[in-house]
């Protein structure tokens, strides 16, 4: 796949917070985990946090929302900005694809709800079943796996998407809103280094038994990472 695309990648991850993962951003993941599906696309990176956003759209194909510590309850000024950003991008017709704190942020800009998940914590690479074929997936699969790093998911879809993917507890973990709206839960992006950094820097709000729990689920088994980086450059240059 060589169709040229140019992408607006909005990194939701605080600078304070590279750290945690050896100074890598999610931003760089994304890019190292799509260029290998298409090597005439092109990125641009906005850290939206500090309030860095594209002048005009027009210059871009589709726009990439990353995941983030942050919740889509949070009351700052870039997650408005960038619930605006989205409803932009959609009114443009322009692909829009996110990933964990994105695809919350798109289910509550469209009137979905997002809260805790009740059975706390999913860290790790669970099975999730997929329920419904698109034109972007070009083979018939019905299980995948994927990482999850998050204890807050979408509880309520908004009225127009579609579900299509579910994983333990999460009966909405992926959905689509009309033909240019892709949202996933997981982590594509992340390899298992990053999501073993990740646990160890939070490693002092589990128990034992909960740390074993997802040191076993990050490590036993490897996502289907590339089916998903994949299935996003489809969507994105269909």
């Amino acid at each position: 796949m060589n169709k040229p695309v140019k992408v607006a990648i909005l990194d939701s991850v605080e600078q304070k917070y590279w750290v945690s993962d050896e100074g890598r951003t999610d931003s760089q993941k994304f890019i190292d985990l799509l260029s290998p599906n298409n090597a005439s696309a092109e990125f641009d990176v906005f850290y939206v946090t500090e309030n860095q956003f594209p002048a005009s759209l027009k210059h871009y194909d589709c726009v990439l929302l990353t995941g983030s510590p942050a919740s889509v309850h949070h009351d700052f000024d870039w997650i408005g900005n960038l619930s605006s950003l989205i409803q932009q991008a959609d009114q443009q017709n322009k692909p829009v694809v996110a990933s964990c704190f994105g695809h919350q942020l798109v289910a509550k800009t469209y009137g979905g709800k997002v809260g805790f998940n009740e059975n706390g914590w999913m860290i790790g690479n669970y099975k999730l079943t997929i329920s419904r074929r698109y034109d972007w997936m070009p083979s018939a699969i019905s299980e995948t796996g994927l990482y999850h790093f998050n204890q807050e998911r979408v509880t309520a879809l908004p009225e127009a998407a579609i579900s299509f993917a579910s994983s333990e507890d999460y009966a909405d973990f992926a959905y689509t809103i009309g033909d240019n709206i892709l949202c996933v839960q997981g982590h594509p992006e992340q390899p298992q280094r990053s999501m073993n950094n990740f646990l160890s820097s939070m490693e002092d709000i589990f128990d034992q038994e909960a740390l074993s729990k997802a040191r076993s689920k990050i490590n036993d088994t490897q996502p289907d990472s590339d089916i998903w980086g994949d299935w996003m450059m489809r969507f994105m240059t269909r």
